[in-house]
């Protein structure tokens, strides 16, 4: 990709042509209809599957039922569920009707649930029969009209969704609802690893330049490095950004996607065996489990030639092993938040840059400030990146305030994350500002001490927070999960750390050892979890 830096700024290429849509669901009507009786998605599980002509079919009838039930455009719908095919069906259905959607972690509990249906006022929520309950609970004196059920039985009070698509609509005489390229086509919360998630607003045209831009990052790697992509395989949740922008990419290039509900490590690599997947995306712990565990080298996983791995910095060495225990050109990092529809860098380079996650798409410019000062940042030079794009959110929805808190003057997004740029504008993420530990005035990065302590044979899984201390301001401590028959001790690894870094840096506050990490559906490290643990683990001690 090719990339200038001007003025301590770093370009990407510029922007490439957008589909001429005004409407996201235009544009994926359009992508189905030309799809035709190619498979569409299976499902990795029980193998079974729909075309793309099935799926418009049921997202038309559904999108009709929908109209008949008073919904009309600009209304907010809810959908809560894990990974199946009542789930992009109900999604386009909703786009169609120029509604918002907005999608909700099946792991939220009743207080974050309640807290974002306050924010979007969702007028009808679709929901699986896992999460059903919870919803219904949590919708009791909101806005919420009416509850739709996936599946077959009716677990809470509602309508049932196969009742909606089992009317046959013509599709050639179906018209979608008319909307423009800034009207907000969906909202999709915030992560919330430190707080109550946000409502991040993106548009139409948000959706279509990121689905030009995935277009063409698949284009060039194929291109690079001789290979095809066929198929897809949907691991990362659809009600996560990550997941849900990356699968609506993909379908709408139509590949094959083989979908999982879940992570099972037999099943996540029989389904790579079995379906001969050829690309899919990670995150860290999952990139974690195909460099380290055993179990990886039973399965003949030499069909996949395409491995993107984002939500959190990967270490340079668990990336070299991945690649090597794989045997593909590359495992690629990306960068991106929802603030900016994802997808702000990928590595596409023939370059081996080993813990970059790649240059600034096009039409992005990424600058790095320093943190107290502001001023710009050189190569090589560590600060806080802002980006500005194309892609950028519309903003939080129901909180003003905290949208233009993330903007400056000139239109850049504050990111949060810690970073530089090398001298070909490629960038690498140290960590997050608001997880750097603060030991004697010296900033620790908690992503640099779980990198090492991963490289240790003993260690399956780690996670990295400060713990206060009155003197130092904070100790570095590690939680730990053992590789299963390992019997490595806190002592090894506090050693083993201090060996490799600085005074600042060493664990400090000691490790501990659990049965595993709290993560978030995205695979990001809960720091706030451990914090937590932390406590309790201090209180027992005491």
């Amino acid at each position: 990709m090719a990339v200038s830096i001007h003025n301590k700024i770093v370009s990407g290429p510029e922007e490439l042509d957008i589909p001429a849509h005004l409407s996201y669901g235009q544009f994926l009507f359009d992508q189905l209809k030309k799809g035709g009786d190619q498979k569409a998605l299976i499902c990795g599980e029980t193998g079974n599957s729909v075309t793309y002509r099935e799926i418009l079919q049921r997202s038309v009838n559904l999108a009709v039922a929908l109209q008949k039930l008073g919904l009309k455009k600009g209304d907010v719908v809810a959908l809560c569920s894990e990974n199946r095919f009542e789930f992009p069906i109900t999604a386009l259905a909703i786009m169609y009707c120029g509604a918002v959607l907005c999608t909700l972690n099946v792991t939220y509990s009743p207080g974050e649930i309640t807290h974002i249906l306050k924010i979007t006022k969702p007028k009808i929520i679709f929901t699986s029969p896992i999460t059903a309950q919870n919803i219904s609970d949590c919708s009791e004196g909101s806005s919420v009209e009416k509850i739709v059920i996936f599946g077959d039985y009716e677990v809470v009070p509602g309508v049932m969704f196969n009742e909606l698509v089992k009317e046959t609509a013509k599709v050639e005489d179906f018209t979608l609802a008319d909307v423009g390229i800034m009207d907000t086509l969906a909202v999709m919360c915030s992560s919330g690893t430190t707080g109550l998630p946000k409502g991040v607003e993106l548009t139409h045209i948000n959706f279509l330049t990121l689905t030009r831009h995935m277009k063409y990052y698949m284009e060039k790697s194929m291109e690079s490095n001789n290979h095809q992509i066929k198929n897809f395989l949907a691991l990362i949740p659809w009600f996560h950004a990550y997941g849900f922008i990356t699968s609506f990419a993909v379908l709408a290039n139509h590949l094959e996607i083989v979908f999982l509900v879940r992570f099972e490590e037999q099943l996540f690599l029989e389904t790579i065996q079995n379906y001969k997947v050829n690309m899919m995306t990670l995150v860290p712990p999952l990139a974690v489990f195909l460099a380290k565990h055993p179990l990886v080298l039973k399965y003949d996983l030499s069909s996949v030639n395409e491995v993107w791995c984002g939500a959190a910095p990967l270490s340079r060495e668990i990336q070299n092993a991945v690649t090597q225990r794989l045997g593909i050109n590359f495992i690629r990092q990306g960068y991106g938040l929802t603030e900016v529809t994802m997808a702000c860098c990928v590595d596409l380079s023939s370059k081996r840059r080993l813990g970059s996650c790649g240059t600034p798409a096009p039409g992005m410019k990424i600058k790095v400030q320093d943190i107290e000062t502001g001023q710009l940042k050189g190569i090589r030079e560590e600060g806080e990146l802002w980006v500005k794009s194309p892609l950028r959110m519309k903003g939080y929805m129901g909180d003003p305030a905290a949208s233009a808190a993330l903007l400056d003057a000139d239109g850049y997004v504050r990111t949060g994350d810690i970073g530089y740029y090398d001298e070909d504008g490629a960038f690498y993420i140290v960590d997050r500002l608001k997880e750097l530990i603060k030991y004697k005035g010296f900033q620790v990065a908690p992503a640099e001490l779980e990198a090492l302590l991963l490289q240790h044979a003993g260690v399956a899984e780690c996670g990295v927070v400060g713990a206060p201390d009155e003197l130092a301001g904070e100790l570095p401590t590690a939680f730990v999960v053992r590789q299963p028959g390992a019997a490595v001790s806190e002592k090894e690894l506090v050693e083993y750390v201090a060996k490799k870094v600085s005074p600042a840096k060493h664990l400090r506050g000691g490790v501990i050892f659990l049965d595993e990490i709290p993560k978030n559906a995205s695979g990001k490290i809960l720091r706030r979890e451990l914090k937590l643990l932390l406590q309790k683990h201090r209180k027992s001690k005491l």
